[in-house]
């Protein structure tokens, strides 16, 4: 069974044991979005945060949690395409992402009383061109810096 499959399936098996689910809609994502929720009741974790992006995008993202074990966070596109899976508490994850509508889904298990924050930031993916444009002012300045030398 490939990854994406057991992935969707297992976002579809934790949403229906959840003890407590939610779904927080950011709408579309701002430079950062942040979700901070305190006494999460023991049990199952199973939250949805969806957005949306209007142009290609660099996301970067983590997931805190106080209490709450196994704790990871997934990426979907909103049509349930798997895009990657994190720990919780890990390092900063950075993706790129085209325009569309997305959703984190955080999942873990809480003992007893727990807590968790969810960070995003979104920033532009440079155009082709902005590149090209580097590239031609570094050849200019090579040039130029070139020619000096030969006139000294």
């Amino acid at each position: 069974m490939k990854l994406k499959t057991i992935a969707a399936a297992s976002v579809v098996a934790l949403s229906g044991l959840s003890a407590q689910a939610g779904t927080w809609s950011w709408g579309g994502h701002d430079p950062l979005e942040h979700a901070t929720l305190f006494s999460v009741p023991s049990g199952t974790v199973g939250d949805f945060f969806t957005f949306s992006l209007d142009t290609a995008s660099n996301v970067t993202s983590s997931v805190d949690s106080f209490g709450v074990l196994a704790g990871t966070y997934s990426l979907f596109k909103a049509d349930n395409t798997y895009i990657g899976s994190w720990s919780q508490n890990a390092a900063d994850v950075t993706v790129s992402l085209g325009a569309g509508s997305y959703y984190y889904f955080v999942s873990g298990f809480a003992p007893s009383t727990a807590a968790y924050s969810i960070a995003s930031a979104v920033t532009a993916v440079p155009e082709p061109e902005t590149y090209a444009l580097l590239a031609a002012g570094l050849g200019i300045v090579g040039f130029v810096a070139s020619r000096r030398r030969r006139d000294f």
